[in-house]
């Protein structure tokens, strides 16, 4: 699990569902396994490092994950999507990591941090702060994204997690509330607290 940040090759993973390989994984097929991080471990990546800013601690939560996939494989139950599952092993490691260092934050934006300066990067900007403020004026200054960055992290937990999730992850609100054991609804209200939040920080701050 080396390199996190390459393209899966999806030509070499049989077009199978997730579901289908986490039965044969079951049935002690270990190949399966290789075929569900090729799928899933950069998304994952990308996911986890949002959450902890740590890229080498990152690299370690996305092995922890898939060891417990491998080792939890019977626990598995096949009625559930297996991307759910994965992301709520993932999402408890974080958290575990979280209480047991107690690091509120890691560092600021750079030009290759958390949102990014290229373009194709600033669209989480303004999925983040979806509001009647110019965030096209705001984007452009990067102090504003080291503040944003300060605040998201010192969001609550259930605030942060399902703004990562569904505003920079582009998870749906029932792919949200499936990973935290909650409703849809939930998922809207806790966003549009986050964003609310941010966005009066901001103002603060500006």
């Amino acid at each position: 699990m080396s390199n996190f940040t390459g393209t899966p090759d999806n030509k070499s993973i049989p077009q199978i569902s997730d579901e289908a390989l986490m039965l044969a994984l079951q049935n002690g097929e270990n190949a399966a396994l290789d075929a569900l991080m090729k799928r899933h471990k950069q998304p994952l990546f990308y996911f986890i490092i949002r959450y902890t800013r740590d890229e080498d601690i990152s690299y370690d939560i996305v092995q922890e994950a898939f060891l417990r996939v491998y080792t939890r494989a019977e626990t598995y139950n096949s009625s559930y999507k297996f991307k759910t599952w994965l992301y709520q092993i993932a999402l408890n490691l974080c958290r575990d990591y979280t209480r047991k260092r107690k690091l509120r934050s890691f560092m600021s934006l750079d030009a290759q941090g958390f949102f990014g300066t290229d373009e194709e990067d600033k669209p989480a900007l303004y999925g983040v702060l979806a509001s009647d403020e110019n965030v096209e004026s705001l984007a452009e200054h990067r102090q504003t994204l080291k503040i944003l960055d300060k605040q998201i992290d010192k969001l609550p937990d259930k605030l942060k997690t399902a703004l990562i999730l569904f505003a920079l992850e582009g998870h749906s609100q029932e792919e949200c509330a499936r990973i935290l054991g909650v409703t849809p609804k939930t998922i809207e209200t806790r966003v549009y607290r986050a964003r609310k939040i941010l966005t009066q920080k901001l103002a603060q701050n500006l």
